[in-house]
């Protein structure tokens, strides 16, 4: 439809009607060249009208509309938001362990400036982000801003923008900033011995459930489902908690891990370590899989899943497509409220298998290798968990009370 009949008319404008019923006002710039004007539902005909004369203006004075596009594509494709959803995360998902943690964090902590070009973002725009994260560990802040200068940096270097403002910027400590205290979470003996008694009232109540639903279903002639045996496990919360305790594996790592990892034999997991992997890839170095020995609790773990589920290829399958599981949060947090466990992770089953170790007197290198820590460092942050260590330090040194 083109816009002709009065003295207002603009030539070579005109309406285009998609399929979808979407209207579009174009101005035609040459012979079978057309621009984009604009939204027609946006737009008044008396505002298309101008900005169509606005483009015509343009077209005389040899401006090119291909360069002015592909330059707005360029800057939208180099805002934050946009080359944290594209590039970056193919990159990420390559080299960063934790990379869909790494991208979470940038998008909550710099939400104001995800639509902003990566080259423009500067120091103010990071004074107004320590504002918002007042509230935030000040060790917290520090790591969002090593997060976003690691992309800032990988932008740079992929060219996608020639350089970056933050090149100078870091995060000092205030007055108001209290140094935070490295604390691990650990299960002491009380919390762990409610844990298991929970995890044992839920299989209880699974099983008289199975049988109230046999029940129903007898009543009204309906196939009877299985029974829960005695020696089965009702489902993978129990069987997954229990070797997370006794392996200290992470949740990830538990989630994926197959049938063909487990040698119940020689009584150990053989298996390549997600975290683990992705450090040794970035040193360069050769990826193995690490051998954790299997304690007889594990074993025993082990071999009922084996029993129950091992025509599946993961040993903690999903019952509703059959493939890994790839999430028990509800399931984990219902069983910590009924243990009247308080400020608890799933990942602090790691910390509690650690924890055990190291106040039994395992030395601490043997821990690290059991925890496949890529660097002692990760490891000694349990080394103050073992009460003695320091006095029997000492009386090897130089001999205890007489």
């Amino acid at each position: 439809m083109r816009d002709k009949g009065s003295k207002q008319s603009v030539k070579g404008l005109l309406v285009r009607v998609q399929p979808s019923g979407t209207k579009t006002f174009y101005v035609e710039i040459a012979r079978g060249k057309r621009e984009r004007v604009g939204d027609a539902s946006q737009l008044t005909l008396a505002q298309a009208r101008n900005k169509a004369r606005e483009t015509l203006g343009k077209a005389a004075s040899g401006h090119d509309f291909q360069a002015e596009r592909r330059q707005k594509k360029a800057v939208a494709d180099s805002t934050l938001g946009a080359y944290l959803d594209g590039a970056f995360k193919a990159h990420a998902e390559a080299n960063i362990a934790s990379h869909k943690a790494f991208i979470a964090s940038i998008k909550r902590a710099f939400a104001h400036v995800l639509d902003k070009p990566m080259a423009e973002i500067t120091e103010l725009d990071m004074a107004k982000w320590r504002r918002n994260r007042t509230s935030v560990k000040l060790e917290t802040q520090r790591r969002e801003l090593t997060y976003l200068k690691a992309l800032l940096n990988h932008a740079v270097a992929t060219k996608v923008i020639p350089s970056h403002q933050l090149t100078q910027y870091r995060v000092k400590a205030t007055l108001a900033d209290k140094p935070s205290e490295a604390k691990v979470r650990y299960l002491s003996d009380d919390e762990e011995l409610r844990l298991r008694e929970a995890l044992g009232a839920r299989e209880r109540e699974a099983r008289a459930a199975r049988m109230r639903k046999r029940t129903w279903e007898a009543a009204r002639g309906y196939e009877l489902s299985p029974v829960i045996a005695a020696e089965d496990y009702a489902d993978h919360l129990k069987p997954m908690i229990l070797l997370a305790l006794n392996t200290g594996l992470r949740r990830g790592d538990l989630f994926s891990l197959t049938w063909d990892h487990v040698d119940l034999e020689k009584r150990q997991i053989r298996k390549i370590i997600g975290k683990t992997s992705h450090s040794r890839r970035k040193a360069g170095k050769q990826i193995e899989p690490a051998v954790l020995p299997l304690s007889r609790e594990a074993c025993a773990v082990l071999e009922q899943c084996r029993r129950q589920w091992g025509d599946y290829t993961t040993v903690f399958h999903s019952p509703i497509t059959g493939g890994p599981l790839t999430d028990v949060k509800k399931g984990f947090a219902a069983i910590l409220e009924d243990a009247g466990i308080e400020n608890f992770r799933f990942h602090d089953l790691r910390h509690t298998f650690a924890s055990r170790l190291v106040m039994a007197g395992v030395d601490i290198n043997t821990v690290r290798e059991l925890m496949t820590h890529a660097d002692i460092k990760m490891t000694l942050v349990y080394a103050h968990l073992s009460p003695d260590h320091k006095a029997k330090a000492l009386d090897m040194a130089f001999g205890g009370e007489g």
